[in-house]
């Protein structure tokens, strides 16, 4: 059974590699029902081990952007100072909640965010061409919440940050979204990094689980995210907002029927 569960472990660490690092998603929402779920771990177990996957996924997708020149530095800054406040008060108020009611509200969290990411993509059209724009930012007060905002549900759920802030970069802001993924998939190893180490100190009694699953993690993780980048790099803009969208609405809907038939 062991054997099974870590093998099951490594496939679909590579599963959500490869799409985070398409989407600008972390794969969090696919990571965490999969370990609450199928390897009926604590939600706070859940959600560290996710956070590990999204770190070592990140730092393989932002090693392959960076030589891809799709990353903008100045928007990095701006929003990592906010959302590592966010992140850490998150992961340290996901202790208190117990595995039934986090089963209940995740699925709710991601249609939403699903839905949002759609109706955007489908209301703004893009008028990017190449990779480069401006990236100005217009709303700088509503960035630095929106990033505190993206924190707190990064740290709390232990999912990445795209689902919100690659949403929001693209829909009001207006950045190109090849940029604006690029930049979240570094932002997200600063942030994950933080939100795994929170959790680990809150589980330190459970280093056996950490230890024998994050194995499989790293090697999957590193795979897809290096498959993941190459096949994003191919891919048409309008085509990864519309990507983002249903594959999380999906994964939402997926999860909140899972729940109504335990009930």
């Amino acid at each position: 059974m062991i054997i099974l569960n870590c093998l099951a472990v490594l496939i679909v660490s590579i599963v959500v590699s490869i799409l985070g690092n398409i989407i600008g998603i972390g794969g969090g929402i696919i990571l965490v029902p999969f370990f609450i779920y199928y390897l009926h771990l604590s939600s706070v177990i859940a959600s560290g081990l996710s956070l590990f996957t999204i770190v070592v996924s990140s730092i393989g997708g932002t090693y392959a952007f960076i030589k891809q020149k799709t990353i903008d530095y100045k928007l990095f800054v701006v929003i990592i100072s906010f959302i590592l406040p966010g992140i850490i008060i998150g992961s340290i108020v996901n202790k208190f909640i117990k595995t039934q009611q986090f089963a209940i509200i995740f699925p709710l969290w991601v249609i939403i965010i699903g839905i949002f990411s759609l109706v955007s993509a489908k209301k703004n059209l893009l008028k990017f061409n190449g990779q480069s724009t401006t990236n100005i930012i217009k709303h700088s007060n509503l960035l630095r919440f929106i990033s505190f905002l993206a924190g707190f549900v990064s740290g709390f759920f232990g999912v990445g940050i795209g689902g919100i802030m690659g949403t929001y970069l693209v829909a009001v802001e207006e950045i190109s979204p090849r940029t604006a993924f690029s930049t979240l998939i570094m932002t997200m190893t600063i942030t994950s990094l933080i939100g795994f180490i929170v959790h680990l100190t809150n589980t330190n009694d459970y280093l056996s689980v950490w230890l024998l699953y994050a194995i499989f993690l790293f090697i999957g993780a590193v795979s897809g995210s290096q498959i993941g980048a190459y096949i994003s790099s191919a891919l048409d803009l309008k085509t990864l907002r519309v990507y983002q969208g249903w594959i999380i609405l999906f994964l939402g809907f997926f999860l909140f029927l899972g729940n109504i038939v335990k009930i």
